[in-house]
Parts: structure tokens; sequence; C-alpha cells
């Protein structure tokens, strides 16, 4: 707005920047909110992978106990229920 006051509000360059003022806001503020879900969804899917890995290499670790073995396989399969499930969730997110 303030540039359309330097050029003149009652000129049509004026007139242009006055009215796509707040089509430039909406449009900004609704690219900065889908950058930031899409680097939530990449540190989410980072942290999953990091944490498949730690679990799986403690499942090969030769020195992990066998009753340790079965708690990280447990682990593992609570990791892929929340994954699923996460996924669902954002699916339904997106129907309403």
């Amino acid at each position: 707005m303030a540039i359309a006051q330097q050029v003149g509000v009652h000129t049509v360059w004026g007139q242009v920047l006055l009215y796509i003022a707040p089509v430039v806001s909406v449009v900004s503020g609704a690219a900065i909110y889908e950058l930031k879900q899409w680097v939530d969804w990449y540190k989410e899917r980072s942290a999953v992978k990091k944490s498949r890995r730690t679990l799986e290499a403690q499942l090969q670790d030769p020195n992990t106990s066998e009753g340790h073995k079965e708690k990280i396989r447990r682990l593992l399969e609570e990791l892929d229920h929340v994954v699923a499930k996460a996924a669902v969730d954002r699916v339904k997110s997106l129907k309403r």
C-alpha cells in the first residue's frame, strides 16, 4: 500500500497496486503455510528413518540379548503402526 501511495492512489498503477496488495498477502501466506507443512512432513519422515535405522542396527548387533531383541522388534512394530496411523490421519485431513 505504501508503494501505491508513492505512485499515487488515483493513478492506474496506484489502483492496481492498491488492489493487488491483499492478493499478494494471501498468496504469500498460503505459500509459507504449505512450505511449513512440507518441512514438518520432511522432518517427521527423517526422524522415522533415523529411528528405524537405529533399531535395526541394534537388532543386528551380536551383543544384544534375545530378550532385548524382542523388545526392539516390538518397538519396530509400534513404529510401523504409528507411521501408518499418521499416514491415514493425513489422508483423512485432506477429505475435510
